[in-house]
């Protein structure tokens, strides 16, 4: 015999919240995620839009069929996807780039820093 279990329904939908973190120059951003998500009571996220420049970043890419990590510095990202969590003190996850210029590149980040002005905008459900 199944036991009785307590539940509701829930009729509306639950809207997701957005974060935007700003960064100064120099910010490690990776380390600012994990510290706005910390700040904010946020368990997981998703990257949903970025604007401005990167001082200086790795990324880890494809070119042809070979596995390359990369050195970019003062490239404006175009677009950003990703999704993190925080579990056991430590950030999971990663976070995708694509750069603008005249060699744009896309790949997944290894290590940023933010230059003046750079936003990374943040969504997750309360």
């Amino acid at each position: 015999m199944p036991r009785q279990i307590d539940s509701i329904i829930i009729k509306e939908p639950i809207k997701k919240k957005t974060l935007v973190l700003e960064f100064d120059e120099g910010d490690n951003v990776l380390s600012c995620v994990k510290l706005g998500m910390e700040m904010n009571n946020i368990k997981e996220c998703d990257v949903v839009d970025v604007d401005g420049p990167l001082a200086k970043a790795t990324i880890n890419t494809f070119e042809g069929n070979k596995f390359k990590k990369i050195e970019i510095s003062n490239l404006k990202i175009m677009r950003s996807s990703g999704h993190f969590k925080l579990g056991g003190g430590d950030l999971w996850g990663s976070m995708n780039i694509f750069t603008e210029g005249r060699k744009p590149y896309s790949g997944t980040v290894v290590m940023a820093k933010a230059a003046q002005g750079f936003k990374l905008k943040l969504s997750f459900l309360p």
